[in-house]
């Protein structure tokens, strides 16, 4: 094709179009390939596309030989590609089958040895801080009635917290759904367990486990994560236990230069109820990007038990008294990490768990 035959096309398809075997000659890889193809011969917005175009628009005189220039092009640029597709191809079955042989001569390789996932590790060292203070693990049904993770837990189905915390029901048991936190574990401790509270002298346990909601995937969001829930039941328990407690176990999590401090908060089920917050584990509580320079972190919710939830298990709240607490283990794993996307626990991405300890 002479270069006077590119001047009836428009400049820069006529400069690609003179480009074109160069181009072709660079693809090294079958997905350089792929984007060339795009740009030459793809359905819209191509240069072949445009040349369709051009022809449409141009005059009367000079559709016949626009017309097979331009068909002359483009089977030029198929034929190329389909050409070089099969090269390309060639030399990948050719590297397949030569990193399928096998040299006797060479060490075996050795697999990759597992991990526990850097949630679960987070997950288990948070029970085994509070099994050291005498919490046993307990564990629940990730299928809840509506009666265990919400009338039993002070959330009657007026509550306003029931509607932003309505999650996905089973179509063909409309009063089954997924949890929305591992607070019903309680409720079931609580009414096995509520007989035996005298024998026991009071019951103290952790929930670790899968929830569910109804939140967007985003960067801070997503539809299932994980929790520890814990609670204790006992005579003349009061804030002062919880704090003492939470405290504890903060500063085993983090260390023990550790603060905390509890800012009154609503929760159905514990009254009074409060937030807790602890010193910045990154910056000391002087002030950084993750604490947002306030020095202070977040982190859970707690309070003591409500009576109303005492009476539903079947307890006196006259005699007995007690608090629950529970945190995300995601949230402190992102704090922890400083990992700013929550997504980024779920996509199985090996450099990822490498990076957060999880493979050797």
């Amino acid at each position: 094709m002479d270069a006077s035959d590119l001047k009836l096309l428009p400049p820069d398809i006529a400069e690609a179009a003179a480009t074109f075997e160069a181009q072709l000659d660079a693809c090294g890889t079958l997905d350089a390939l792929m984007r060339l193809k795009g740009t030459f011969t793809g359905r819209e917005h191509s240069l072949a596309a445009r040349l369709m175009e051009a022809l449409k628009a141009a005059p009367k005189e000079q559709k016949r030989e626009l017309g097979a220039l331009a068909n002359q092009l483009k089977n030029a640029w198929e034929e190329g590609i389909k050409g070089r597709q099969e090269a390309l191809e060639a030399v990948k079955r050719d590297h397949a089958a030569a990193a399928s042989r096998v040299d006797p001569d060479l060490p075996p390789p050795m697999p990759l040895r597992g991990a526990l996932h850097p949630l679960q590790r987070l997950q288990d060292r948070l029970v085994g801080i509070f099994a050291a203070l005498g919490f046993h693990i307990e564990e629940g049904p990730e299928i809840e009635t509506e009666a265990h993770n919400f009338d039993g837990l002070n959330i009657p189905g007026d509550h306003p917290a029931r509607g932003s915390s309505d999650t996905f029901y089973l179509e063909q048991h409309p009063d089954l759904l997924l949890r929305t936190h591992t607070s019903p574990v309680q409720v079931r401790v609580l009414r096995r367990l509520a007989p035996e509270l005298e024998a026991r002298g009071g019951i103290r346990f952790v929930a670790p486990g899968r929830v569910y909601r109804k939140d967007d995937i985003d960067p801070t969001h997503s539809p299932m994560f994980h929790q520890v829930e814990g609670m204790l039941v006992g005579k003349g328990i009061g804030m002062q236990h919880l704090k003492g407690t939470l405290e504890y176990a903060m500063r085993a999590l983090f260390g023990p230069a550790t603060a905390i401090r509890l800012r009154p908060s609503y929760f159905p089920f514990v009254e009074p109820g409060a937030e807790l917050d602890v010193s910045c584990p990154l910056c000391g509580g002087k002030g950084c990007r993750v604490c947002k320079g306030s020095g202070w972190v977040e982190l859970l919710g707690a309070g003591l038990i409500h009576p109303n939830v005492l009476h539903y298990a079947g307890i006196d709240p006259e005699v007995w008294s007690g608090f629950a607490f529970g945190l995300g283990v995601e949230r402190t794993a992102m704090m922890v990490s400083q990992t700013p996307d929550l997504r980024l626990f779920f996509e199985n991405d090996q450099r990822f768990i490498r990076q957060m300890g999880g493979l050797d």
